[in-house]
């Protein structure tokens, strides 16, 4: 069963590096990927207060991170490690994140690359595309409706 514990400095590099393996390939058609500018970035926007650990059998699998933003809460981030991805990983937590955020939003909200698989994954959660950009998609999902 996963588990989402607190997120603590001590994570960063695990967060860095499952970002790195999971994002560049999807980026890195949009953007000429720099490893150095995309750790600056990345350490810029670490909130390690926002965010909450994947664990299975007490081994990190991955990494989530939320804020709310008014009655909205917006799912910044949901990177699970390739070897534990298309086995319901996902889908726990993204149950596990309705659940729990359910009575204090009204909205979930996410951004996602066009080019990344996730993109389908959304769309069986509910979400649907609600405006775009050059390169990602905005979608939004009710919170009050079943994961």
């Amino acid at each position: 069963m996963i588990t989402l514990r607190p997120a603590c400095s001590d994570d960063y590099p695990f967060a860095l590096r499952l970002y790195v393996e999971t994002i560049k390939p999807f980026a890195s058609a949009w953007i000429d990927w720099a490893d150095a500018g995309q750790e600056a970035l990345f350490a810029s926007l670490w909130r390690p207060d926002d965010t909450r650990i994947m664990t299975l059998g007490g081994q990190d699998i991955g990494w989530v991170e939320f804020r709310r933003a008014g009655d909205e809460l917006f799912l910044k981030q949901l990177y699970v490690a390739p070897a534990h991805q298309r086995r319901g990983v996902g889908s726990q937590v993204m149950r596990l994140l309705l659940e729990e955020r359910c009575r204090t939003a009204k909205s979930m909200a996410l951004f996602v690359l066009k080019n990344n698989p996730a993109f389908r994954f959304y769309q069986r959660h509910g979400f649907e595309i609600v405006r775009e950009t050059h390169t990602t998609f905005v979608m939004r999902r009710a919170m009050a409706e079943a994961a």
